[in-house]
């Protein structure tokens, strides 16, 4: 029987798969959605004798990594992290930032084990946070679910690799492929509640957001 709960008792899902240790990190990265920003969603949980011991994500820009965040949930809970093996979705980083480098908080973790789904392209990681781990003597893996955890983070790794916005577009066009109503016709909308639900969440997921003066006045 399944129990989860952060900065509570530990999560007991008896012997799973790497697989499944990893997909739980991206879906706790998926809790820093619009407050990460220009940080990169990142999920890390903390596995010992086939249980998950504690869990972590980016959960705001200036807050703590998702690895130094499942070190201080098993803090919170009393669980030793000692020879324990973390999953995380983006390579841990080796730099000081915003926050201390994370391999310096996996070492003090006394983790031994490093399973990373993407690495970080970012040139002031760029590799050098899973060979940091690995001159420690600490047992490094990478490429796990990579695909998804790069999907997860892709504005991200779009800017580290070309140095240039990732740009969506997004146009209302109707059966015959107009953009416009008549522009005589009663002001009308092209798309459906569904469709514009989902319009407001890429926009809360966008840094900027670039529109006609129209757009603005009628969805102010």
């Amino acid at each position: 029987m399944e129990e989860s709960s952060v900065m509570g008792n530990p999560l007991k899902l008896g012997i799973m798969s790497e697989e499944v240790f990893m997909r739980r990190a991206i879906e706790l990265a998926e809790r820093g959605r619009h407050r990460v920003m220009p940080n990169p969603l990142v999920g890390c949980v903390l596995v010992r004798g086939g249980e998950i011991i504690a869990e972590g994500w980016h959960d705001h820009l200036g807050g703590l990594h998702a690895e130094q965040m499942a070190i201080a949930d098993a803090e919170a809970k009393g669980v030793a992290t000692q020879g324990s093996t973390a999953y995380v979705t983006l390579e841990p980083c080796n730099h000081f930032g915003r926050t201390p480098p994370c391999t310096e908080a996996l070492l003090w973790a006394g983790v031994k084990h490093v399973v990373i789904g993407a690495n970080d392209p970012n040139p002031t990681v760029r590799g050098g946070g899973a060979e940091a781990l690995e001159d420690e003597g600490i047992t490094v893996e990478t490429g796990l679910l990579s695909a998804e955890c790069s999907a997860q983070m892709d504005e991200f790794l779009h800017w580290c690799e070309h140095r240039r916005p990732h740009v969506l577009l997004k146009a209302a066009i109707d059966a015959h492929g107009r953009v416009d109503c008549d522009p005589n016709a009663p002001a009308q909308r092209f798309s459906s509640a569904e469709a514009l639900d989902i319009v407001h969440q890429l926009r809360a997921e966008s840094m900027a957001v670039l529109v006609g003066v129209k757009t603005l006045i009628r969805d102010d």
